[in-house]
């Protein structure tokens, strides 16, 4: 089998196919783990996504809250398989998250099956100190975090060491329905794969590969490391336009614009100064922080910004359109799709985003 796009979704797709015992070829236009992963947080944070999303008329936002609360709690387990297998370190933590308090958020968190303590303001700077905060603040236990460049590393040295052949720079530029049954993956340099299964996994290009994926688009964002000159002990800090993660080496993690229907990839002077004001605004030491690096991405989104994972034709299944929560849902779409994959069972959790379901034909809202 063929999986196209070596980001978050088809390296742990991948993974997932190792352990059962299936092996497969992945094909990437550029790197593996480059792209919108390698630009990613690592954030895995469904309560704080969940409440930021709350306003949502979308008819998949219970599902989604379910999905991505499913999803988290995999994470534990696959950052420990992934250190055993390959040594490598993603730097999972089980941070929490810290969000400014709003009326009746602590009850509404608690109605869609998220735990919350309530914070008030020096509680809240016992966590972040020098946090500019009147008012209470929520701690979300159940959010984590990750590195997301570990993370890739880990992903292809496991998957690399079990067999899985990755084919860098194979940009794809067709699919073919073989008159048989399977595919043909067409490459852009000339070179044909055969397949009897394909997975499209290809962040937002995948447009251009299939009609399951006509409606994904781009949606650009950039983001800061800053020089904390010390190991900070934070929780993930949520702000709204803002959100900040510490990073090993006394770093400071700051993202991330949400600029869509941008595809480039250049990280722009003005946009950092913005991201660090927003971050100062929050805990006003941030702003004598040195810049490290800056950065931007391209997330894949679909309208209504959710998933779209399943069965799109015989013998083709699709993975797309996580948006900004790759790293968050990349065990429960993995774990799901494989058994798909393996055993035909569609997974409880992923059965609302399948194409063809409500998923589809919904207008985009940022």
């Amino acid at each position: 089998m063929c999986i196209i796009g070596a980001g978050a979704a088809g390296l742990a797709l991948a993974h997932a196919l190792t352990l059962r015992g299936i092996n497969t070829v992945i094909c990437d236009a550029g790197k593996a783990g480059q792209g919108a992963l390698a630009a990613s947080a690592g954030m895995i944070a469904p309560g704080a996504e969940i409440w930021e999303t709350r306003s949502s008329a979308h008819p998949l936002a219970g599902a989604f809250g379910a999905l991505a609360r499913h999803s988290a709690a995999l994470w534990p387990a696959w950052a420990g398989r992934l250190q055993a297998q390959t040594g490598i370190d993603i730097a999972y933590r089980a941070s929490g998250a810290l969000l400014p308090a709003s009326p009746g958020m602590a009850e509404w968190l608690a109605r869609h099956g998220f735990d919350a303590l309530a914070l008030d303001a020096d509680e809240a700077r016992s966590r972040i100190p020098g946090l500019a905060l009147q008012e209470g603040a929520l701690f979300l236990p159940g959010d984590a975090h990750l590195s997301a460049p570990m993370l890739a590393s880990a992903l292809i040295e496991a998957i690399t060491a079990r067999g899985v052949t990755l084919n860098e720079n194979a940009r794809v530029t067709r699919l073919e329905r073989k008159e048989d049954g399977g595919w043909r993956v067409r490459l852009a340099a000339g070179g044909v794969i055969e397949a009897d299964i394909v997975v499209l996994a290809a962040g937002w290009a995948a447009a251009e590969l299939h009609p399951a994926a006509a409606d994904i688009y781009p949606v650009k964002g950039q983001a800061l490391m800053l020089d904390a000159r010390a190991p900070l002990d934070w929780p993930l800090l949520r702000g709204g336009d803002v959100y900040m993660a510490t990073k090993p080496g006394g770093r400071l993690l700051v993202g991330a614009s949400t600029e869509p229907g941008r595809s480039d990839d250049r990280a722009e002077p003005d946009m950092a100064g913005t991201l660090l004001a927003r971050a100062a605004r929050h805990v006003p030491d941030i702003a004598d922080m040195a810049q490290l690096a800056h950065w931007a991405g391209v997330r894949p989104a679909l309208p209504g910004l959710m998933p779209r994972a399943g069965l799109a034709e015989p013998g083709l299944v699709v993975s797309l359109g996580a948006y900004r929560h790759g790293v968050m849902l990349a065990p429960a779409l993995a774990e799901g799709l494989a058994e798909l994959i393996a055993g035909g069972r569609v997974d409880d959790a992923l059965a609302p985003f399948a194409p063809g379901t409500v998923n589809e034909g919904l207008s985009s809202a940022e």
